[in-house]
């Protein structure tokens, strides 16, 4: 069966200029060699810390910033080589909701405008346009006289399923959702998170979910990828990845999870990581988390490892030395 989603090699640099002439000096390697691939119907997340590439990622996906090199094949078409009117064709089976409620909603728009706007921009209003909008409002939970109402007339989490709504005005297939919860108190993030997952049931969504709340993405994925400075260093399914995590930066951070009872969890299986993230405009050579890992040796230095399954455990990880340690954190 054909994939929804494919990526290969997917890089994004960002020149580094200096100088009166602005002149190139280096390069940000902020996605250096992606490569993903996702089902209809299925949700895969993007994990990490702060500035390890996701949400670039998820931006080149839907082509809000132009890859430096890769493709992304969506539906058997390479979205990185398409023409500005043909990605505009395309854009209606790939949408992306923002992470921010408050800064992603036009504030001299009403609501009805907000949700209206990606049918007018594809010429599809005229068609029933104000009725789709009241569809969409009761879709998310929201009620149709709220399409008279302004953004900031709403709480985040209202504002959020604004963003949805607008979202899913053109029948997508595919959602890319950046961070769409960190920004909501955590009861609104649960109804929001359910409400996700009763869409996909009911609209057969794919999702291309980001975040760096582990206990978020073990309630909504199928799969998971977690990223270092710019790569993929585990990919799994959910299971795979909360219950036998085989790269070391996967158990240092599943171990940082909270749990309700510490209690019973020993302060010694808590890894903490020495140094800081280095820079990806300077990446180590070899292994990219060598700089801040207790196992590294002299390969890791001279080898990049690729990221295969090396001991059988069925996913694979990007380390010359993974092992499967005992359950971390819990399925």
């Amino acid at each position: 069966m054909t994939s929804l989603l494919k990526v290969e090699g997917l890089h994004k640099h960002f020149p580094i200029r200096r100088g009166v002439l602005r002149r190139q000096v280096g390069e940000i390697r902020a996605v250096d060699g992606v490569d993903l691939e996702l089902e209809t119907g299925e949700t895969l997340s993007l994990v990490g810390e702060s500035g390890c590439g996701k949400s670039t990622t998820g931006r080149l996906l839907v082509r809000l910033l132009e890859p430096t090199a890769g493709k992304i094949l969506f539906e058997g078409a390479d979205l990185a080589t398409l023409s500005q009117r043909e990605l505009r064709a395309k854009r209606q089976a790939i949408q992306i909701m923002f992470q921010d409620p408050y800064a992603s909603l036009s504030p001299r728009m009403t609501v009805q405008e907000i949700v209206a706007e990606p049918l007018r921009v594809q010429g599809r209003y005229a068609d029933a346009g104000a009725d789709r909008v009241r569809e969409l409002l009761e879709l998310v939970g929201l009620r149709p006289e709220h399409s008279r109402r302004y953004a900031h007339e709403f709480s985040g989490g209202q504002r959020q399923r604004i963003g949805l709504a607008r979202a899913l005005a053109l029948n997508p297939r595919l959602l890319v959702l950046d961070e769409p919860v960190s920004a909501l108190d955590v009861s609104v993030q649960a109804q929001v998170i359910n409400q996700l997952r009763g869409l996909q049931d009911r609209l057969g969504l794919a999702y291309v979910f980001i975040s760096h709340n582990l206990s978020v993405v073990r309630h909504i994925s199928h799969r998971v990828a977690v990223m270092y400075l710019g790569s993929i260093v585990e990919v799994g399914s959910r299971a795979d990845i909360f219950t036998a995590p085989t790269h070391p930066y996967t158990q240092a951070l599943l171990s940082a999870i909270p749990v309700p009872d510490p209690v019973g969890r020993d302060e010694r299986d808590r890894i903490t990581l020495a140094g800081d993230v280095p820079s990806p405009s300077n990446p180590p050579t070899g292994c990219r988390f060598r700089t801040r890992c207790w196992k590294a040796q002299d390969v890791c230095a001279q080898e990049a490892p690729p990221l295969i399954d090396r001991i059988g455990v069925g996913h694979p990880s990007a380390c010359h030395f993974p092992e499967v340690p005992a359950t971390v954190g819990g399925a």
